[in-house]
């Protein structure tokens, strides 16, 4: 089938000699245009039939013909031989396309080893990029067209729309890893997204606040169903908000009081972290019953923050929304868009700076930290029990043992007892029937109901 090809010319140099820019299957050319005597062409019309000469192999009906004819219009043995080769290598070892690039990504034996949701949000990423590039005239079809120039135009539409620093940070770090991964595959000679090219934004971080007791007994009171039971994770195990929403029943041990879980965020280490079950927290969970024991303790917070629509920002803005209806402020004061009245036209206008959101689930776990400190949980142990990964620690750090881990959980008790009392009596009774034969249980049931 016979093709087109339309070719770019363009001058160089101070005598202004024509060039054509061309590509065969990915494979990029700029020859020097010449006349039938070799000499550089500075004429257009000579340029634009030098052109015609060049591009005409592309109305070739097969591509042996093609091949012939395309090194037959170029200049000069070299010429000729590189091209030949560079054709030949680019049909039997063709670049990578942007299309089937993720998949080669994913693929790669040298990407870093992601976990499930760092993966999810580097798709996410590409998918922004990819969906960013067909808005563009023209459309590059692989890898390696992707230019430093279309890079920076990509980086500047994000600044354009008004995204944070971290978020613009995230993309374009994200983009530098996944060019620098494919180099090989997609015949890249540079990476576009090179520091040269786009330096990373200085962050402007806003840690969320402490909670007061007080702050945290009325989350913890007013709070209902699930959400009760997801707060009330975050406030008695200090574990992160994806880790609390996909917390499974086989990683509690309600027995031994203790929760074993592999943080998401340092899911490729495969360490886990020992958590202690203080009271409330078990008073909680022994209320569920067996049957529903499955598999996530909180199923459809699970499956929102595993769902890449929803997310952790989605279930981030009901916790804040539930926060801010029991009257605690979650911004920090003086910052946020406000509409006020013009002096002179009475239209409204905004004004004010992005809101600050200072009190959210992330609090729950500064506070945990601080509770362990002011009850005297060693720093070493409250260091293993939430996961840090400060390298400056490693060496400190004290694996506790399911003792340990239960005696610190105490430290979390004192500040709550007034929200969930527990007898000693009800707690002794507990512990028989954890120990207690089945058939022992059923008959004192039986005898508690005649």
């Amino acid at each position: 089938m016979a093709r087109t090809l339309k070719g770019r010319l363009f001058k160089r140099g101070k005598a202004g000699h024509f060039y054509l820019q061309y590509s065969i299957n990915g494979v990029e050319f700029r020859p020097a245009l010449k006349d039938e005597n070799g000499k550089p062409i500075t004429d257009e019309k000579k340029a634009i039939k030098a052109k015609d000469i060049l591009l005409a192999p592309y109305k070739a009906k097969n591509d042996v013909q093609r091949k012939e004819m395309a090194v037959a219009a170029l200049h000069g043995a070299e010429e000729k031989a590189a091209a030949a080769e560079a054709i030949v290598e680019s049909i039997e070892n063709p670049p990578l396309k942007i299309a089937d690039a993720w998949e080669s990504y994913v693929e790669a034996l040298n990407r870093p080893q992601s976990g499930e949701r760092t993966l999810k949000n580097y798709q996410g990423h590409f998918s922004a990029f990819c969906e960013w590039l067909n808005t563009q005239k023209q459309k590059p079809v692989y890898l390696k067209d992707i230019t430093p120039e279309l890079a920076s135009k990509f980086a500047i539409s994000l600044n354009k729309a008004g995204v944070s620093a971290n978020t613009f940070n995230k993309y374009t770090s994200f983009l530098r890893l996944f060019f620098k991964v494919l180099a090989k595959p997609g015949q890249i000679s540079s990476n576009p997204f090179h520091e040269d090219t786009i330096t990373r934004r200085d962050l402007k971080t806003h840690s969320r606040r402490e909670l007061s007791i007080d702050e945290l007994k009325k989350i913890l009171t007013e709070a209902t169903g699930d959400m009760a039971l997801l707060l009330g994770l975050g406030t008695f195990t200090g574990l992160r908000l994806g880790d609390c929403c996909t917390l499974r029943w086989n990683e509690i041990d309600l027995k031994n009081r203790v929760i074993k879980r592999i943080p998401n965020k340092t899911a490729t280490k495969g360490e886990p972290v020992l958590v202690g079950i203080p009271g409330p927290l078990y008073e909680r969970l022994a209320e569920i019953p067996e049957e529903k024991r499955t598999d996530y303790i909180l199923p459809e917070y699970a499956k929102a923050y595993l769902t890449k629509k929803k997310g952790s920002a989605y279930i981030s803005n009901l916790i804040q929304e539930f926060i801010e209806k029991i009257g605690i402020q979650i911004h920090q004061p003086g910052t946020g868009i406000t509409w006020t009245p013009d002096e002179k036209t009475g239209e409204l206008k905004r004004t004010g700076t992005r809101a600050i959101v200072e009190v959210g689930f992330h609090s729950l776990r500064h506070t945990y930290v601080s509770i362990h400190a002011m009850g005297g949980t060693p720093a070493a142990a409250i260091q293993d029990i939430v996961g840090h990964s400060n390298p400056a620690m490693t060496a400190h750090y004290t694996h506790i043992n399911p003792e340990a881990a239960r005696r610190f959980a105490g430290a979390l008790e004192a500040p709550f007892m007034d929200i969930t009392p527990i007898d000693p009596e009800r707690e002794t009774l507990r512990q028989l029937a954890d120990t207690l034969p089945i058939k022992t249980i059923r008959d004192f049931i039986k005898s508690l109901e005649k």
